[in-house]
């Protein structure tokens, strides 16, 4: 949808996190078609640097889980989005058998990189009385689904806190979105087995999946909207895929 469909004024400035790849780079771009000052957050200095020199975005390098260097660097930003996108790339494994570092990096991520995030932008948005907080959930975090029971655990955590944030916040100004994405065409499912080949074969081929972009037009819309009006839940999923998405169509062998 081009750019002038949408409007996100009075926003000036957003930060995304995880940043470098998937629905992040893809937000860090829509969101810069629509006039924002875009700082893109991700550990990788080197894609933030390709990011930054095709859109114009401001590459900050870190990891979200530090409490010290989010504050730092994010901080002093008069931010009026904050886009909670970073999620890692772990394996597919019943509770029993998931691998300690992979409990680490989805907690450090999901739920301390986001805290951290709101610890670093929520008090300058409530002193300003504008403000709009975009957490990215999962249809994992409100359905049930087989395989990837920390993450959507951590994805439950997100979901929780957004409801909790517009209590916390009720009267501020501040707005509150989760946008829960079903299966989105990133490579971030090929991380989920051993063979990244079997995983695309598994995961793509055959699916209409959604796209990194149609998440990114959603979080636009979202933004876009009048002040009066906040989109607190938004569940996307491609439309072949239904009942928390536990069914998806294939369409093609």
């Amino acid at each position: 949808m081009p750019a002038a469909a949408y409007r996100t004024a009075p926003y000036r400035t957003a930060i995304v996190t995880g940043a470098s790849r998937g629905i992040g780079a893809a937000t860090v771009r829509r969101l810069g078609e629509l006039g924002l000052a875009v700082h893109a957050v991700a550990r990788s200095a080197e894609r933030l640097r390709a990011l930054a020199k095709e859109t114009g975005c401001m590459p900050v390098a870190l990891d979200i889980a530090d409490r010290a260097a989010v504050l730092a660097a994010l901080g002093p930003i008069e931010a009026d989005v904050l886009v909670n996108n970073a999620s890692p790339l772990v394996r597919s494994a019943p509770p029993w058998e998931t691998a300690p570092e992979d409990i680490d990096a989805l907690v450090d991520v999901n739920i301390r990189g986001v805290l951290n995030g709101l610890a670093a932008v929520v008090p300058g948005m409530k002193q300003r009385k504008r403000g709009h907080i975009v957490n990215l959930g999962s249809m994992a975090g409100t359905w049930v689904f087989p395989g990837m029971p920390v993450y959507a655990m951590t994805k439950a955590a997100i979901h929780s806190l957004s409801h909790t944030l517009r209590l916390d916040l009720h009267g501020s100004g501040v707005r509150v979105s989760e946008i829960a994405p079903g299966r989105v065409e990133t490579g971030a499912h090929l991380a989920l087995l051993p063979d990244r080949e079997e995983g695309r074969r598994r995961f793509y081929e055959g699916y209409d999946s959604l796209l990194a972009e149609d998440i990114a037009n959603a979080i636009a819309f979202v933004l876009s909207a009048p002040q009066r009006m906040d989109v607190s839940f938004m569940e996307i999923v491609p439309t072949d895929q239904s009942y928390g998405g536990s069914q998806f169509h294939r369409r093609t062998p």
